[in-house]
């Protein structure tokens, strides 16, 4: 990886926010992140940890702020994986939200991917995913 750890957390933890709740389905596809990214999985763990509390003390403003500041630093070849993560962290409880929906289509253009591509790769993973409820 040629993105730096805390700028995987950061945006990976911003999808976490969405919902209001770190919960243990997502603290295990934390794991799975840190495997796919190969980051060491106890760091990775900690530095989620740090920047959930902090983005609990954010407004919806202040949180695309940091959305945008981490979005800049990660390396162009890893922003489609890390969007991609981002997707497996709203959609492990089994419901996606408007709140979620939005959070990571934020998340996809502050790391410059396409909308349309944003939205072919969230349904992608619907159709391979298809006992996700989607809550309008």
């Amino acid at each position: 990886m040629n993105t730096d750890i805390k700028h995987i957390a950061a945006l990976v933890a911003s999808a976490i926010w969405a919902d209001g709740e770190y919960d243990e389905a997502e603290k295990i596809v934390v794991g799975e992140i840190a495997e796919a990214f190969e980051l060491d999985a106890a760091l990775f763990a900690q530095e989620i940890d740090a920047a959930v509390a902090e983005l609990g003390t954010m407004d919806e403003e202040q949180v695309n702020n940091y959305i945008l500041e981490h979005s800049a630093e990660v390396d162009d070849d890893e922003a489609a994986m890390l969007y991609e993560a981002a997707l497996q962290i709203i959609t492990i409880d089994g419901v996606v939200g408007v709140e979620e929906i939005d959070n990571v289509l934020a998340i996809a253009s502050a790391l410059g991917l396409d909308e349309a591509q944003a939205v072919l790769l969230f349904a992608d993973l619907i159709r391979e995913e298809p006992e996700i409820e989607l809550a309008y």
